[in-house]
């Protein structure tokens, strides 16, 4: 294993120290956006990042999930809905020591009326509710109790209707004022995705930090066990007074990101407030891109960014692309984002790099050579609204 290891990183270096011409396309200059060769090397931007390191995981591509995947051309469900995530008041239990809250993460697994327990938004930190096309959904965000900080990749899927639902086995957990009031008809309901959730935790106040996993719970697969899976709905939130409101309830494990063993129950219970459908500034750092080829021959084009914000690289992106096609990218990072920056190469060369920690205000219409933004999120503003340039703004080609 550790001469595959090698022999992938050889292989890497030597590739991008070689830079081969991919493409006999002659140079063109009835655009000023062309994409230009220079001795068979694509001409680039001139700011290749010198600290950006390559070994032998930086070809094997992660997605959004900071899972590894197989290499090829990757793509992404469209958004159907956002939401930001409203913390529950905790009812009827709200007199006995339950805050507003939105998880409640258990050591003992008994302190349902220590505040400690009870995690919310506080300040500039918030959760965002993303539900997509292919019946996936994803948890992104900070909640904090005191010092305790939590930052949330949690990823949800087999998004089905109560009567899909109940067909599989599945129930519904009706408990709590609003909880009690629900339908199971007006529910949706999902499965906590293991294998794409990750939970770290950091601060004085956490009884246990680190990175973790998380599980569904209880078991879905278990036929001793109730399967509650994850419902959403009017009336979702179990524990608030809001009878009727949009919510959301789930139950989960935290677990060894290594083992898998099972260390922490906790739960989710929360209100869902859907974003308006307008756009708004890059506000936190990028999580995701749709990208337009602005070019009219095809081209093999890899993305990298930095792994969890170190030095080395990570490939995101990896796919032949043809004249004006749109191709999506998405953060591997453990919160869901590129971090500072994304790297985009053609054939075997660096070509350009965009900015995507909401230092500049990029959205649709900002562009790098070749490569325009058709659409993109920031993990606290939502979708991004058309890039307006500085008026003293020289675009790069």
């Amino acid at each position: 294993m550790k001469q595959l290891s090698k022999l992938i990183l050889l292989a890497v270096l030597v590739t991008f120290a070689s830079c081969q011409k991919e493409s006999n396309e002659p140079q063109e200059s009835e655009r000023l956006d062309a994409l230009r060769f220079e001795n068979g090397i694509v001409v680039s931007d001139g700011e290749e990042d010198k600290e950006l390191m390559f070994n032998a995981e930086s070809e094997i591509i992660k997605g959004s999930n900071g899972m590894f995947t197989i290499a090829g051309m990757s793509s992404s469900p469209e958004v159907e809905k956002v939401y930001t995530v409203v913390d529950a008041d905790r009812a009827p239990n709200s007199n006995d020591g339950q805050p507003v809250s939105n998880m409640w993460w258990s050591i003992t697994g008994t302190d349902y009326d220590s505040p400690a327990s009870y995690y919310s938004t506080v300040g500039d930190d918030n959760l965002t509710f993303t539900e997509y096309s292919d019946g996936t959904a994803n948890l992104v965000g900070t909640t904090v109790s005191g010092t305790c900080s939590v930052d949330l990749n949690v990823w949800f899927k087999d998004k089905r209707t109560w009567d899909e639902w109940e067909a599989i086995g599945g129930g519904h957990k009706k408990e709590g004022t609003a909880g009690d009031a629900s339908n199971s008809e007006d529910m949706n309901f999902y499965v906590i995705d293991e294998t794409r959730s990750t939970v770290t935790a950091s601060g004085g106040d956490c009884d246990m930090t680190g990175t973790f996993g998380l599980t569904q719970r209880p078991d879905p697969n278990d036929p001793n066990t109730p399967n509650y899976g994850v419902h959403i709905g009017p009336g979702g939130a179990n524990y608030d007074s809001n009878i009727g409101a949009f919510g959301l309830s789930g139950w989960g494990w935290f677990t060894d990101l290594s083992t898998g063993e099972l260390l922490y129950i906790m739960d989710f219970n929360f209100r869902l407030e859907p974003q308006p459908d307008e756009c708004d500034d890059c506000i936190g750092k990028v999580t995701n891109l749709t990208l337009n080829w602005d070019w009219h021959h095809d081209y093999r084009v890899r993305v990298y960014q930095r792994y969890e914000n170190t030095c080395y690289a990570t490939k995101i992106f990896d796919g032949v692309v043809g004249a004006n096609e749109n191709f999506t990218i998405n953060g591997s990072n453990a919160n869901g984002t590129f971090g500072k920056w994304v790297y985009i190469y053609v054939g075997n060369c660096y070509y350009t790099k965009i900015k995507t920690n909401c230092y500049l205000n990029i959205g649709p219409g900002y562009r790098r050579g070749v490569v325009e933004v058709v659409s993109g999120y920031s993990s606290q503003g939502g979708e991004l609204c058309e890039y307006e340039p500085p008026h003293h703004y020289c675009w790069w080609w």
